[in-house]
This record gives C-alpha cells, structure tokens and sequence, in this order.
C-alpha cells in the first residue's frame, strides 16, 4: 500500500509540473477547453484535468514553386505546376517565392482551423498569382521585384487578418523569376485547350438541351 501511495504521488508531481522552452508557448486547457496562454519557464498544472498544448513560435516558413535541398514535401511535378505562371500581356514565367511566418496566436492557431498552415499557402499561392498576373513578363524577371513583393505581402496579410487562423506573416521573397522550357509551355498549352474544349461541348450541350 505504502508503494502504491509513492507511486500515486510521483506521478501526481511529474504530471503537474512542465516546463515550456524559449521559443515556445503553451496553450492550457481545462477539461478540454482553452485557458490561458503561458510562455518560457516552469509551471504547474492540475494533473489529469488540465493539458497543455506547446506551440513553435519561432519564424517558419516554406517555399512555393521549388524543393529545398533534400526536402520531399511536394514532387518536382507539384513544384513545377506552382512556379508556372501567366504575366498580364499573356506569357509564361517561372517565379520561385518563400514565405516566412510565424504564430502570433497559439489558441486561434490551434482551434480556429485544421491546417492553418495549409491555409496559409493557398492563400499565398492565390494572392502570387494574381499579383504577378498583373505585371508584365518584363516587370517580372526584372524591376518589378520589389513591388510585386510588396503588393503580395499586403494582400496576403488582409486575407490572414479574414481567415483569422493565429498567423502572421513575417515576409515573402522573390527567389527567382525566369521564361520556363518550351516544353513546360507546350503542356500547359495543351492543358488548357482541353479545358477550353470541355467547357465549349458542356455549353454546346445545354444549347441543344434548351
């Protein structure tokens, strides 16, 4: 009896203290339910009735259009597709970009979504597209860097503060911007003309329909 106490006890203290790192914070929750925030340093909790949930708040990020070295988050294939690009007077460009973030609110971060940071890339994707959609070829792969960087900053920015996910962005830079290999251009061509020639037999269709 006297060892089960011990016993009881020790788990008891080991699991009402923890400690949280430096570049971390903990997400306390009482009974399943968001509590308070804590940061660096030694706490205490109540065993069995509260969790704590530890979050990386130093600055991440990820890259759209390309592989780091060694790294299989995406296929050369899924790389490839996320660079290629349409510029506003109608020509294709390869533009490699980064995007640094971090969590600036660990309760959203965790419960306001799934995959906050899938979400985040979407929307970086999005936004990219339809920033560099709006210059030209020129602009770019030459002096339009710093702007289309900027102009893509500020609109990612406003759709994290809608989606409201505990992100921030911290910055996004252009990596590289170059024409793409006629071989990429003449797939994409023929991608597209399929969807094109899809789209024209549904409309044909409901014509002969009506």
């Amino acid at each position: 009896t006297i060892v089960i106490a011990i016993l009881f006890v020790g788990i008891v203290a080991f699991e009402s203290v923890y400690s949280i790192k430096e570049q971390e914070q903990g997400v306390v929750t009482t009974f399943g339910k968001a509590g308070s925030v804590v940061t660096s340093g030694l706490h205490f909790k109540i065993p069995f009735i509260q969790r704590v949930t530890k979050v990386n708040t130093t600055i991440l990020g990820f890259p759209i259009g390309y592989n780091p070295s060694g790294s299989q988050e995406v296929s050369e294939e899924e790389a490839a597709a996320e660079s290629l690009m349409i510029t506003s007077d109608f020509n294709f460009v390869n533009v490699d970009f980064y995007v640094e973030y971090k969590v600036s609110d660990p309760v959203k971060y965790l419960y306001n979504s799934k995959q906050p940071t899938e979400i985040l890339k979407n929307i970086s994707q999005s936004c990219i597209r339809t920033v560099v959609s709006n210059f030209s070829v020129d602009d770019v792969i030459t002096t339009g860097k710093s702007e289309i960087q900027a102009e893509i900053k500020e609109m990612i920015v406003q759709k994290l503060e809608q989606q409201d996910i505990g992100l921030m962005l911290v910055n996004i830079s252009m990596q590289d911007a170059e024409p793409p290999t006629a071989e990429v251009i003449e797939a994409f061509k023929a991608v597209e003309t399929a969807k094109q020639g899809k789209e024209t037999a549904i409309n044909n269709a409901n014509k002969y329909q009506n």
